[in-house]
């Protein structure tokens, strides 16, 4: 299985990015990880359901038909660390089908994603910058490999 993270733009400030290149780097020791950068809309003059809908359009020619697409989305499903952990362990022993997290620009994400998605999954019902989300995903997929591994990064 390998694990592809979808995300509308890049994070502008150097820090983010030094937060997301860390995880990513401890996240490939434990799985096969890839993240790949989609071009955000412009947002002068457009409404935000256009601007979601392009975006989520490049988002879709990355989703493969067989891929499991788990779009982050604040009304989804909310998953204490634990229980994301034994998600990631089943989407794991399922095999086959690679594992793709899609997180949305400014507005979120498009209705033909989100229908496209197999599950949503909330960070929060808090709302954040979509670079911070980037940020706390990807500390808590790290975490959740940690807890499979019984490691001491969970306490």
């Amino acid at each position: 299985m390998k694990l592809r993270i979808l995300t509308v733009g890049k994070p502008a400030n150097p820090h983010y990015q030094a937060l997301c290149a860390e995880y990513l780097s401890r996240i490939g020791h434990y799985a096969s990880v890839e993240h790949h950068w989609i071009k955000a809309e412009r947002i002068l003059q457009q409404p935000p359901e256009e601007i979601c809908r392009r975006e989520g359009e490049r988002m879709l020619e990355q989703v493969a038909a067989n891929d499991y697409c788990v779009a982050l989305d604040s009304r989804g499903k909310g998953m204490d660390s634990p229980v994301f952990a034994q998600f990631l362990q089943r989407q794991m022993m399922a095999g086959g089908r690679n594992l793709v997290f899609c997180i949305g620009g400014a507005h979120g994400l498009g209705a033909p994603l989100l229908e496209r998605a197999d599950q949503r999954l909330s960070l929060s019902a808090m709302t954040y910058a979509h670079e911070l989300a980037l940020t706390v995903f990807l500390e808590q997929l790290y975490r959740g490999f940690t807890i499979l591994r019984h490691e001491k990064y969970h306490k």
